[in-house]
């Protein structure tokens, strides 16, 4: 007598079906189960590969269907089975050796009652981004109160017949969710592993997927207990976090950041297949499955655009590199670091565009430009800020014996981030600073000067801690009559180096925080910039830009 039943959606799963099958194949369980596998409109030998385990699984029945959808695949999994509790199974889940039986058990009962395992997310290879929002992620409601769903649940027989068929919706797990009030959720006995994306951009596709299923269930007639957007109840929940975790603001930037992300893309794309993030279905190393299509690898030294702006598509350390690789050929250059600010008003102004875009290297330093790169699909590496390269870059010239030359900030900053360049860096040699007057750059005799103490003290490096446009526009004129030169402009990073600003940890740094430790220092000077003029900026820039990975065009 069959004990119960597992339906099993699968569209072109080849490379996870076996691993899943195994495990079903090795629970006590397994004689005693109805098993149904439905090769939705595959292309692949998911079918074959689910016939591989009839000897080994008695009630195993596989279905093949070309209608696409998977809620027509639950449909036709559900007219191969007849024994309950029943249990749907994505074919990518992972269950721990007593969720099966669990299920079963806590299932079986008269009342009409859904459930799931507890759940936890397999992270192995994710990327940071991913790992950050899954740890504000598992601390939300909808992980922690009486789960159903993330790609398992069972009903018990008076649960199933709540409903008729799945009706074609995007969230068939919310679907089943609204169709139970909280007490008739059950939290199963054992576990079950959520192989989470390892891109961010991928971990894009899935919310997004998430978001459009949200949308359609709050709007759906089908009958049931009623269905609300959970972004209110997440949203108090992050708050009160934070609230008793200020480490946790990292994750909470990236989680939020992520959701408005998919949002906007959910409201950009009007295509609504059954979509999935496939980097977890391919080797841990990134290689491809066989049989899987190679996807064309953007070309390292192509820069990649953005508002016009040519950003240059290297790391931190690959931009030290090619810096000292120049200055060993006597070739100097200039570095320009955009971040939000200037990136706007680059897009206002054709005439900064044209000096931003005559730089030697254009670097990112500012994470919505990182995560507009990776929406559009030519992602830079990493954040390359200027107060991360001017210690970079100061270091490699102590490990080679070179010079630097400081100009800009308040009297006396520059003289204090000299020694404390060189107290941390014993080999490098400070050949020069400087605090000019406000308004040098206009006066003749002022850069002439400026121009004659630089060329005298022959610097290989020069840091302009001047503020965007000003350090960039003196940077263009100095670079004219010092070429074995390099400039960078680093704003108010010697303030920091000085000891004068203290700058926000690594992890708020990396996640795109920073600026929020900004505003909390000096919120009377940059709450309007920041948000009046960046944020909505900002929100603007990923919006065109996930519209742009939308429709495959690459704007500049």
């Amino acid at each position: 007598m069959n004990v119960a039943s597992v339906v099993i959606p699968a569209h072109n799963e080849a490379s996870v079906l076996s691993s899943t099958l195994q495990r079903i194949a090795d629970d006590p369980l397994a004689p005693a189960l109805e098993v149904a596998v439905v090769a939705n409109a595959c292309t692949d030998d998911t079918a074959d590969i689910a016939r591989a385990f009839l000897p080994s699984v008695p009630g195993l029945v596989v279905v093949e269907t070309e209608v696409p959808g998977k809620a027509n695949a639950l449909n036709l999994g559900d007219e191969a089975v007849s024994a309950f509790p029943r249990i749907y199974l994505d074919a990518d889940i992972v269950l721990g050796p007593d969720a099966l039986g669990g299920m079963v058990d806590a299932l079986a009962v008269d009342a009409p009652v859904a459930g799931s395992p507890d759940i936890e997310f397999d992270l192995d290879g994710a990327d940071r981004w991913v790992r950050e929002y899954y740890r504000m992620f598992e601390r939300l409601p909808y992980v922690t109160d009486d789960l159903v769903g993330l790609g398992v649940y069972g009903l018990s027989e008076a649960g199933r017949g709540r409903f008729d068929e799945f009706p074609d919706v995007l969230a068939d797990d919310l679907y089943i969710q609204r169709l139970f009030a909280p007490q008739e959720r059950v939290r199963t006995p054992g576990r079950f592993a959520v192989r989470t994306p390892r891109r961010w951009r991928e971990l894009v596709k899935v919310r997004t997927r998430v978001d459009r299923g949200n949308a359609q269930l709050a709007t759906t007639t089908e009958p049931g207990a009623g269905f609300e957007r959970t972004s209110g109840a997440s949203m108090k929940a992050l708050a009160r976090a934070l609230a008793v975790q200020p480490g946790l603001l990292p994750a909470a930037t990236v989680y939020v950041g992520t959701t408005i992300a998919a949002r906007v893309r959910s409201r950009l794309s009007d295509d609504y297949s059954w979509g999935r993030d496939e980097s977890t279905r391919q080797p841990a190393d990134g290689a491809a499955p066989a049989g899987a299509g190679a996807q064309a690898v953007p070309d390292a030294a192509a820069p990649v655009p953005i508002e016009g702006v040519p950003f240059t598509r290297q790391t931190e350390a690959e931009v030290v590199d090619t810096v000292f690789d120049a200055l060993a050929g006597q070739r100097g250059g200039r570095i320009v670091t955009p971040n939000v600010d200037i990136l706007q008003a680059v897009r206002r102004k054709p005439e900064l565009r044209r000096l931003v875009r005559t730089a030697d290297l254009v670097v990112a330093d500012g994470m919505p430009i990182v995560w507009a790169s990776r929406l559009r699909g030519t992602p830079l590496p990493e954040r390359v800020s200027g107060a991360d390269l001017v210690w970079s870059l100061a270091e490699r010239a102590a490990e080679e014996g070179r010079s630097l030359y400081l100009l800009g900030g308040r009297p006396g900053v520059a003289q204090r981030a000299g020694r404390t360049f060189t107290e941390r860096f014993p080999g490098l040699r400070i050949v020069g600073h400087d605090s000019p007057e406000w308004g040098f750059e206009h006066s003749p005799d002022a850069m002439r000067a400026l121009i004659a103490r630089l060329t005298a003290a022959g610097p290989d490096l020069v840091y302009l801690a001047l503020g965007f446009p000003k350090q960039d526009l003196v940077a263009a004129t100095l670079a004219q009559h010092l070429p074995q030169t390099w400039f960078l402009g680093c704003g108010g990073a010697l303030d920091m180096v000085a000891g004068e600003v203290e700058r926000a940890s690594g992890a708020a740094q990396k996640l795109g925080a920073e600026w929020i430790v900004r505003l909390l220092q000096e919120p009377r000077r940059l709450a309007r910039r920041y948000l009046l003029d960046d944020a909505p900026y900002a929100a603007s820039l990923l919006t065109r830009s996930t519209l742009d990975g939308v429709t495959g065009v690459s704007k500049g």
